[in-house]
């Protein structure tokens, strides 16, 4: 059982591998360029297969190995207040937008999954997952629906979830407490056990980094992240780290968003 359980995972990495995690962006101004950053529409139709394919192979996992805690990681960096921020700006703006015009699920297009609150993507989650993360939620097991289904077929699906609604404090609970330390987790495994002895505005830069872009090392698209993983934070140089994610402008000269993010990333690393 042990070896096959093993089997399963070697799998899912590899699936991991070939897909890679979508960046998860709520903010409709910048929507399309993540798109285009993300998928081909050649990609997006391999994971309409290939995501579901994932998602129910962790679901097997997760159903046979005890659910790990996702704050059981005490020695894992933390995002600060100033990180926090940070993503809240660029995800979602504010507070009052997010009030008015995103309490409702939306499809934020490619190879997404139906997503709410702060870039929550339903998609690539297990339903154990989101029962858990969202268990005070009272449509809860209406979003755990939402598990496996992206692409396309996440468009066609929206409008049975649409008069769902979540309220701001309630979806900056869960991210705090399940989507961060996720996301700091692969941020960790991204960048190695050196994020730990950075300067704080680095982790949080990094790790607002790969909330957008994920986590991959692959290509030569996370060319400048390579260079941060091997050589900017070996040397303890944020200044190195803050060239490298302002070098990462180059994939988008187009689009004014996504280089001001990097650009407010650049600065946190800057400031430590």
């Amino acid at each position: 059982m042990r070896a096959c359980l093993l089997l399963a995972l070697a799998l899912l990495v590899g699936c991991d591998a070939a897909v890679p995690a979508p960046a998860v962006v709520l903010a409709p101004v910048i929507t399309q360029a993540v798109v285009a950053d993300v998928v081909t529409p050649a990609q997006d139709a391999a994971a309409t297969v290939i995501v579901p394919a994932a998602v129910a192979l962790r679901e097997s996992v997760q159903a046979a190995l005890p659910v790990q805690d996702a704050q059981a990681e005490p020695s894992a960096p933390a995002l600060s207040d100033a990180g926090l921020a940070h993503i809240v700006r660029w995800e979602i703006t504010s507070e009052a937008r997010y009030s008015r015009n995103l309490t409702h699920p939306v499809w934020p297009g490619g190879a997404s999954g139906i997503t709410w609150c702060i870039g929550y993507d339903g998609g690539h989650q297990t339903a154990r997952t989101i029962r858990a993360d969202w268990r005070a939620h009272a449509q809860v097991d209406r979003l755990a629906q939402t598990s496996g289904i992206v692409g396309t077929a996440a468009r066609r699906a929206l409008p049975q979830f649409r008069d769902i609604t979540t309220a701001y404090q309630p979806c900056l609970g869960v991210f705090q407490a399940a989507s961060a330390p996720t996301y700091m987790r692969a941020t960790e495994r991204a960048y190695g056990t050196a994020l730990r002895d950075q300067p704080q505005g680095v982790i949080d830069a990094l790790f607002g980094n790969t909330y957008n872009r994920g986590g991959s090392m692959v290509g030569s698209r996370n060319r400048e992240k390579r260079v941060i993983r091997d050589d900017c934070l070996p040397a303890h140089d944020r200044a190195c780290v803050a060239a490298q994610l302002r070098a990462m402008k180059r994939l988008w000269p187009d689009v004014p968003g996504l280089q001001a993010r990097r650009e407010s990333e650049a600065r946190m690393a800057e400031e430590g």
